[in-house]
């Protein structure tokens, strides 16, 4: 009685190249999401110093800024309006404010009960053109402030290339 064979063993790698193939597809919509909450017409302003969006943070919510000042919301991210549509773009300071109020409303919520005198836990992240006039500007900063988001930042780029964008 023989415990041994003489045919060759040889590994499957069929399982191994479905799961490469799977993370593939996985990493490849992820960039398509993370493009569409950064709209790529917004040419941002160069600095001396900056850092890098924070890969921990987990709540982001994008707001690209155009030149003229209108707030360009993500596709994937829009409010909707009082007529049941969605909103593809405010200069309306009143407006932008309701509609952030509406969204910080919604992140209370979400984060669950005992979390309603908490700092929110979203970080907006302004995307605002390097043409846009300054008073523009701080007018969605401060509606940002006035609807409860504490965590504001800009975006730039570093001399060298695109910081966060």
């Amino acid at each position: 009685m023989s415990h041994g064979s003489n045919e060759k063993c040889e590994p499957n790698f069929t399982p191994l190249l479905d799961l490469v193939l799977q993370l593939v597809m996985f990493f490849m919509l992820c960039a398509n999401f993370v493009m569409a909450d950064t709209g790529v017409e917004i040419k941002l302003p160069e600095a001396v110093a900056a850092k890098p969006l924070d890969a921990r943070e987990d709540y982001v919510y994008y707001l690209n800024v155009n030149e003229k000042g209108q707030v360009i919301f993500p596709e994937l991210a829009r409010p909707i309006g009082s007529d049941g549509k969605p909103i593809e773009s405010t200069d309306n300071p009143a407006q932008l404010l309701v509609i952030l109020r509406n969204r910080a409303n919604e992140d209370r919520r979400a984060a669950g009960p005992g979390n309603e005198d908490k700092p929110l836990r979203t970080l907006v992240v302004l995307r605002v053109h390097k043409e846009c006039p300054f008073d523009k500007t701080y007018g969605i900063m401060k509606a940002c402030r006035s609807a409860g988001y504490l965590r504001v930042q800009l975006r730039a780029i570093l001399h060298g290339g695109d910081i966060g964008s």
